[in-house]
C-alpha cells in the first residue's frame, strides 16, 4: 500500500474532513464582512474560524497568515472562556486584546458548530466602537449561518 493511501485512511479514520470553507456559504459570510468594513473603515481584519481553529472566511488588509491566526484566535478565546468558568463567572461573551497599535475582539458564535469571529482595528478606532461593530457583525453572521442551516 502506498504512503498516500495510508495517509488517506488515517486521515479519514481520524475524522479529518473537507476544508472548513466548503461547509459554509463563504460568499454570504464575506458579504457580511464587507458590510461591516463599509460601516467602520477602521476595521483591518474580520475572520471567521471553526472552534478547532480552521479558517472559514477572511477579509483583511493585514499581511497575516489566516490559518495561523485562526488557530491562535480560537485558542485565546477558549482560554478566556475557561478562565471565566474557573472564576465562577457567567459564560464569556467575548475576549479582547489591547495594544498601542490596535485592538482585537474575539467573539464565539454558537452556530450549528461553534465558530470564532476575530475583529481587528487600528488604534484610531475606539475599543467600544470596535466591540460594537464586532458584536453587530457576529449577530449578522449568526443570522446568515442559521438561514443556511434551516
Amino acid at each position: 500500500m502506498q504512503r498516500s493511501s495510508i495517509h488517506q485512511i488515517v486521515r479519514n479514520a481520524g475524522g479529518e474532513s473537507q476544508p472548513a470553507r466548503q461547509l459554509y456559504d463563504v460568499a454570504a459570510i464575506e458579504a457580511v464582512f464587507q458590510q461591516s468594513r463599509e460601516r467602520e473603515r477602521g476595521l483591518s481584519l474580520l475572520m471567521l474560524s471553526t472552534a478547532d481553529g480552521r479558517a472559514v472566511a477572511e477579509d483583511s488588509s493585514l499581511g497575516v497568515d489566516g490559518r495561523r491566526l485562526a488557530a491562535m484566535a480560537n485558542s485565546f478565546l477558549t482560554l478566556g472562556e475557561t478562565v471565566s468558568r474557573e472564576l465562577a463567572l457567567s459564560d464569556a461573551d467575548y475576549a479582547t486584546i489591547c495594544t498601542k497599535l490596535g485592538n482585537v475582539v474575539l467573539i464565539r458564535i454558537a452556530a450549528d458548530k461553534p465558530l470564532t469571529l476575530t475583529a481587528v482595528a487600528s488604534h484610531e478606532v475606539n475599543m467600544a466602537v470596535l466591540l460594537f461593530h464586532a458584536r453587530e457583525c457576529a449577530n449578522r453572521l449568526d443570522a446568515v449561518l442559521r438561514d443556511r442551516a434551516a
